[in-house]
């Protein structure tokens, strides 16, 4: 990456704000539902969240550094926070899939977006490592439909460290990503060994 801040520096730091958000609003319904507050664990075991103005927090002598260390901050809190509400109580799985749907409609897709343009919007939206790990491979790219492999998972390792299941992870994700396209048209699946698709009807 340039020794220098770039549009592409904004971008990245744009999806590590998105997933911060994403946090906030199962920790804000966590404490709602009465399961507890887990802000002080997470800012103690994963280090806390800097959503300052890019150019206000980051190290400019290490760009490239600053930005893996913030995405290993985030995708740590996420597993963390969920893994501990699971713990307490599995059955809270259900609601957070209802939590993350909600989320992804406050963020629903512009009216009248395709399928192609479904998959760049969540590429520029979540967080998948850094642009240099291409972990997005499109196998198909039609007017109805975008299928695309995962080259690798980059969050399992943080779901290991907290004692809890990727599995998990995708699930919420999954949830999110419809709620993002619901009214749209259009429908999201995920099929085996990390193969997903947007497709129109």
């Amino acid at each position: 990456m340039s020794a220098f801040l770039g549009p592409i520096h904004h971008w990245l730091y744009h999806k590590i704000q998105f997933e911060e958000e994403w946090i906030q609003s199962i920790l804000n319904a966590a404490e709602q539902n009465g399961w507890g507050s887990f802000a002080e664990k997470l800012d103690a075991d994963c280090g806390p969240a800097d959503l300052r103005p890019l150019e206000e927090s980051i190290d400019q002598g290490n760009i490239h550094g600053w930005l893996q260390q913030k995405i290993h901050v985030e995708e740590a809190r996420f597993a963390v926070l969920v893994t501990e509400l699971l713990k307490a109580d599995a059955s809270r799985v259900s609601k957070l899939e209802e939590i993350s749907y909600r989320f992804g409609q406050s963020h629903s897709v512009p009216e009248g977006t395709d399928a192609a343009g479904a998959f760049q919007l969540l590429g520029d939206t979540l967080l998948d490592g850094m642009p240099c790990d291409h972990v997005n491979q499109i196998l198909e790219r039609e007017e109805g439909h975008v299928v695309w492999q995962q080259t690798q998972c980059l969050h399992g390792e943080f779901w290991e460290q907290a004692g809890g299941d990727a599995a998990v992870y995708y699930a919420l994700r999954a949830r999110m990503i419809q709620g993002m396209l619901s009214g749209s048209g259009l429908t999201f699946s995920a099929g085996e060994n990390g193969r997903f698709e947007v497709r129109k009807g």
